[in-house]
């Protein structure tokens, strides 16, 4: 453990020396071409006559030098904050990127398992499309499967929050397969998205599926993370005959900004958290996380943070929409969003009332479990 620490230490303060070091090359670029513009200058309003010259004495020539002392002095000076600035969204691009790649151990525990809710279940591993090793739960349906619905958890959870759902869908006659994420639970991989990178692990999970000899239709069904990384799974594959989607937001800058908003004026917070949240509202920090994120993983993310509304039109499957009355991370205005800008008439919408985000099953269990199994019944059902 010490050892990864070290070595993260160390790449850390490389990052940042690079960083450094590109500063003050920048420094020295701006402060270079404007003496060189301003010497440029001064020969174009003065040109050099050695006719002149010779005529006018020294003072004529000291004149010219001394006005481009003063404007190197000013550049310099110019060059300081600007270098300041750039070196501010540097750290936070870093350190904000940061916060989705690496290992983070509250990630990974887990201390249930399908027979703590009365269902039979396997641990299965298999891969994502870009190889990364990702581990699930096959809990097969209660006689003949209608379906078979691949369950995708959030950000910060693992497969376990999902058996709750998976628990109402095998007694409802359809197989589910709960699947840690990657950087999740007991699956792989060094960096985690808004959703983006996780439609690997999705389309993995289908190819799974297949590979178990299952020919039946193939159900999406995700929260929060997992409900946007299904959506752009949807608009990729045919093989998703539906998409169940709980708390899916229609951009990831947006849910940043909301998170920033709600820390900023919440005065149950201290006056420092506060206007650290504050801070984050500076113009391009998104961009910034953005550039860093790209740089340290080859994955761009876009100027959005990650969108479905680019590709919505390409989700030919019924959709059903779930959205917690209280979600002040993602409101339900960005469900009546998505849900206008899908394709068909067999999409559907829900609220759920007086439930936030990702708590829309624990709020009213009941109305979730009916909203749900109606809807895939009416799609898969005969």
């Amino acid at each position: 453990m010490f050892v990864f620490k070290s070595a993260a230490l160390v790449r850390r303060f490389c990052c940042l020396a690079m960083v450094g070091f590109q500063l003050r090359m920048i420094a020295r670029l701006v402060v270079g071409s404007a003496e060189a513009n301003i010497i440029t200058m001064s020969e174009i309003v003065e040109p050099k006559d050695p006719v002149s010259q010779s005529a006018a004495g020294s003072s004529t020539v000291s004149t010219p030098s001394n006005s481009s002392k003063r404007s190197s002095r000013r550049w310099r000076w110019l060059a300081v904050p600007i270098a300041l600035l750039v070196l501010f969204y540097a750290v936070v691009g870093y350190f904000g990127s940061g916060l989705l790649i690496g290992d983070h151990p509250r990630w990974r525990g887990m201390n249930r398992g399908p027979k703590d809710l009365g269902i039979q279940g396997e641990v299965v591993s298999f891969q994502a499309t870009d190889g990364v090793p990702l581990k699930a739960w096959w809990l097969p349906a209660e006689g003949a499967p209608r379906a078979t619905v691949i369950l995708a958890h959030g950000v910060d959870h693992t497969r376990q929050v999902m058996l709750g759902r998976a628990a109402f869908l095998v007694h409802g006659g359809y197989n589910a397969l709960a699947l840690d994420l990657r950087g999740h639970g007991e699956s792989g991989g060094r960096f985690v998205s808004p959703g983006l990178v996780e439609t690997r692990d999705l389309l993995g999970a289908i190819q799974y599926v297949r590979s178990r000899g299952e020919r039946g239709p193939i159900v999406l069904m995700g929260v929060s993370l997992g409900a946007e990384a299904s959506l752009l799974t949807a608009a990729q594959s045919r093989e998703v005959a539906a998409v169940v989607s709980d708390g899916a937001f229609t951009s990831g800058a947006e849910v940043f900004r909301n998170i920033q908003g709600y820390y900023a004026h919440d005065r149950s917070r201290s006056f420092l958290e506060r206007h650290s949240w504050a801070i984050a509202s500076f113009p391009g920090l998104v961009r910034s996380i953005v550039l860093a994120y790209y740089l340290r993983t080859g994955v761009y993310l876009g100027s959005d943070f990650v969108s479905v509304l680019p590709v919505a039109g390409r989700i030919t499957c019924p959709v059903l929409l779930i959205s917690g009355e209280r979600d002040w991370i993602v409101p339900t205005e960005d469900a009546r969003t998505i849900l206008a800008a899908l394709p068909g008439g067999r999409n559907r919408l829900v609220t759920i009332p007086n439930a936030g985000h990702d708590t829309t099953f624990s709020k009213a269990p009941a109305l979730y479990k009916e909203s749900v199994v109606s809807f895939l019944d009416s799609n898969f059902v005969k």
